[in-house]
């Protein structure tokens, strides 16, 4: 997730187009090709370089530095004088004042409350700053924070210089350092601090006198304002837009697999319903309950083919297996089987609304109503000859088997419910203390019982004897035997696949990764999933994890975040046996694999991978995949071989946005090793951004701007990822990120594959119908869930 508009290549970590230029070894505060910002000034540095900032052969490794400029506020005056007099107070009959302690809330800096005491104390100098600010003062202290780029520069000078005598040391230098990790949620040592501080004093004190003035610090400040800051989207080239599709011709792409599906089966729905409605409208119940009677039994029929249709989504072996005949899949939108199960669940919602509540309200007081002569004539062959009461009616099996299967299904649906799993705050706390995860499993396998009722229910109908119109097991048979045929053969699977050399690995932010060798005969595709189940925690419970591992790999890898209860127990488990505290590793079953959307990916040539937080390990395996086919066509070429390689993307964006710093440790190891194939061979494009740090060229921010430039030059290192992949700051701005990719790759289809919030991916899926139409390149969206 993370935008970029600049084509120009400055770092090894970059690369200009889908052609790409060779990499360069240069560095900058933010590499260009990294970058979004158009205009920025790029100043060279043609003396007082260091020896230690050039390569073996005397070559600088820095030839210059594309420079922020320095911020302290976005906020205009009359929104920082509105702030004031929200706050302000008259004391003993003067002018309004504030609290010196709310000079961070008027300028917009309430969430970092000690960087903004720190501006107060560099603006009040050596006088007694912890007092009442006057708006006078409050505009003065506002022009000097958004006036020219000296007073800017010289604020931030005065805010490292401690002891205001106009020098900074390596001392001031290594608080500032500090106090800028601190204020951006970093995590960064004393000693880290120390190297970072020296970093800067070798590079810009050229004299060796131990401490800097504010014309060294110019060199890194002091430039002109760039056309565009970070977050502003690009102009968009004319010849972006040839030949676009209409509005129409982008929706209809985008959505008829899943409008003509849903479509089907309300034509089902509506015949059935017909059908049985008008049937029962000629039979001679009718004359005593009427039409109440013909909606109930339309009702029904709906029911008995949703009650049918509602295990098909779930069979996920079956489905697994149909999306892999790609004629099938280019009909079928088995990426959306759970959506389809849950439409269908509400399609039984409605179903046993109509059914039940007709026969409730009005058929069965109808019936007990109704005048003994017409009910002798109608009705008493299906009750004895015996007119009942309403009570009585309650009792029979029909009856009470319908009311059973409701309560149990009033139980499970509203338990099923996102709301419900996720413990939302929404929910009352009563409700939310047994709510989660576990709870929804555990109901929802309620279903077991509700099917044997329905069989019951539809075997004893008091309206007809006739065993053709008992239809209830011929609709639900099939796939009962179905889901229950899978749910076996799972559990054989999952007890042949023998786990063998499992090794536990955790990680910060409770990330448990599980290591094991490849059972026999699992053979998957990148973007699948498998379930994990741990028999110490819970006989029952299976759960989903993406696999992390690539499909050429001898070894099966998953990474698990600490996020509800089981998962939490498990995380506790193997944190417990690798402190010394257990004897063993638990055991743990798996089973799988499952098809997912990601693995998708294989049908673009071009493929922008989207992962929030935890949300990036679906693409983990695609990302490994890509780099496996990347180096051994590279290995073929070079060897002279002529080896088929499997179909896959020939360029992969990977957008990573996190929001704590210790999530890089996750996947450190991949990072590194995506960063090396890249430098032979670009075909992966990864882009980090933290999203817990503020922009570039805000003044909290700006000085680890500077030293992750320089510490990058000199090691290769990012300070922040700790790995070769650069990182960028706050959150990308997605519209330049499809904007440079519709240019990069003009007409082609670009699969656009997400892992994280709903809020995000309705952003992501509505700029992919927004660049479709707008442009000639087609995006295809793709949103992961289990």
């Amino acid at each position: 997730m993370h935008a970029e508009s600049q084509e120009t290549t400055l770092s090894s970590c970059s690369s200009s187009s889908s052609s790409s230029s060779s990499p360069s070894c240069s560095a900058c505060v933010v590499p260009l090709a990294f970058s979004p910002v158009q205009g920025t000034v790029t100043v060279p540095f043609s003396a007082g370089w260091n020896r230690r900032y050039r390569d073996a052969s005397g070559e600088n490794l820095i030839t210059g530095l594309e420079i922020i400029p320095l911020r302290f506020t976005n906020l205009e005056w009359t929104d920082v004088e509105a702030r004031f007099d929200r706050l302000a107070y008259t004391k003993n009959g003067t002018e309004p004042v504030i609290k010196w302690s709310d000079f961070s809330f008027c300028i917009a800096m309430q969430q970092t409350p000690e960087f903004a005491n720190e501006i107060l104390r560099a603006l009040r100098g050596r006088s007694e700053w912890k007092v009442d600010i006057t708006k006078n003062e409050l505009r003065d202290y506002w022009h000097r924070m958004a006036g020219s780029v000296d007073s800017r520069i010289q604020l931030f000078f005065y805010m490292c210089d401690r002891n205001f005598d106009g020098k900074i040391d390596e001392i001031d230098m290594k608080q500032t350092i500090l106090g800028s990790a601190s204020a951006n949620k970093l995590s960064m040592t004393h000693e880290e601090a120390q190297e970072y501080a020296a970093s800067i004093m070798e590079f810009l004190d050229t004299k060796k006198r131990g401490y800097l003035e504010p014309p060294q610090l110019d060199t890194l400040f002091k430039v002109s304002l760039p056309r565009a800051s970070y977050g502003r989207s690009s102009p968009t080239p004319d010849d972006l837009y040839h030949e676009p599709m209409s509005k129409n011709e982008v929706r209809f792409r985008s959505y008829w697999r899943r409008a003509w599906i849903v479509l089907f089966w309300l034509l089902i729905c509506a015949v059935l319903f017909t059908w049985k409605f008008i049937q029962y409208s000629h039979r001679p119940a009718f004359q005593v309950m009427g039409y109440c009677l013909s909606t109930a039994k339309g009702a029904a029929e709906t029911l008995k083919l949703n009650m049918a249709l509602i295990l098909l989504p779930v069979s996920r072996n079956t489905v697994t297996w149909l999306r892999k005949k790609r004629w099938l899949s280019s009909i079928i939108p088995f990426n959306d089987n759970i959506n389809f199960h849950k439409l269908i669940a509400c399609g039984i919602v409605v179903g046993v609304i109509l059914h039940g509540g007709t026969h409730l309200a009005c058929d069965f007081p109808r019936i007990s109503g109704c005048d003994s002569v017409l009910f002798q004539q109608t009705l008493a062959s299906g009750f004895g000859y015996q007119q009942p009461t309403y009570m009585q009616i309650l009792a029979t099996k029909e009856v009470a088997t319908g009311i059973a299967m409701v309560i149990l299904m009033a139980i499970a649906f509203p338990l099923a419910t996102k709301w419900a799993r996720r413990q939302s705050t929404l929910l009352p706390r009563s409700v939310r203390h047994v709510a989660g995860y576990n709870t929804f499993w555990y109901s929802h396998h309620l279903f077991v019982f509700v099917y044997a009722l329905l069989f019951v229910h539809g075997m004893f109908l008091f309206l007809t004897n006739n065993p053709f119109e008992k239809t209830t097991w011929m609709y639900v048979a099939v796939p009962v035997l179905l889901y229950a045929g899978e749910r076996i053969y799972r559990v054989v699977r999952s007890g042949i696949y023998e786990i063998k050399n499992l090794t536990p690995s955790l990680y910060p932010g409770k990330v448990l990764s599980l290591k094991m060798q490849k059972p026999e005969g699992f053979r998957y595709r990148a973007g699948m999933y498998m379930f994990v189940q741990c028999p110490e925690i819970s006989p029952f419970e299976w759960h989903p994890f993406s696999l992390t591992s690539g499909p050429a790999d001898d070894f099966l890898s998953v990474h698990i975040r600490a996020l509800g209860d089981w998962t939490y127990r498990l995380y506790g488990i193997f944190q417990e046996e690798m402190l010394g505290a257990a004897k063993g590793f638990p055991k743990v079953y798996i089973d799988g694999p499952y098809g997912a959307s990601s693995q998708d990916y294989v049908k673009y040539d071009v493929v922008l991978l989207i992962g929030l937080g935890i949300g990036a390990t679906p693409f983990i395996s695609i990302i490994r995949d890509v780099a496996n086919n990347a180096q051994k066509a590279e290995f073929d070429q070079v060897a002279g071989s002529v080896c088929k390689i499997p179909k896959g993307p020939l360029k992969a964006y990977l957008y990573w946005v996190t929001r704590e710093q210790i999530s890089f440790e996750w996947f450190r190891d991949v990072i590194t090793e995506i960063s090396k194939i890249y430098l032979k061979q670009p075909v992966i494009e990864m882009h980090n951004f933290l999203s817990s740090v503020y922009q570039e060229g805000d003044g909290r921010s700006a000085i680890l701007s500077v030293i992750q430039a320089l510490h990058y030059a000199r090691t290769g290192i990012d300070i922040i990822s700790k790995t070769p992949m650069w990182t960028h700051y706050s959150r990308p701005d997605w519209f330049n990120v499809f904007s440079k990719l519709a240019r990069r790759h003009p007409g082609e289809r670009i699969g656009v594959f997400y892992c994280g919030s709903l809020l995000l991916g309705k952003e992501l899926e509505g700029l992919c119908t927004t660049f479709s139409y707008r442009t000639n390149t087609r995006f295809v969206f793709h949103k992961e869930h289990f």
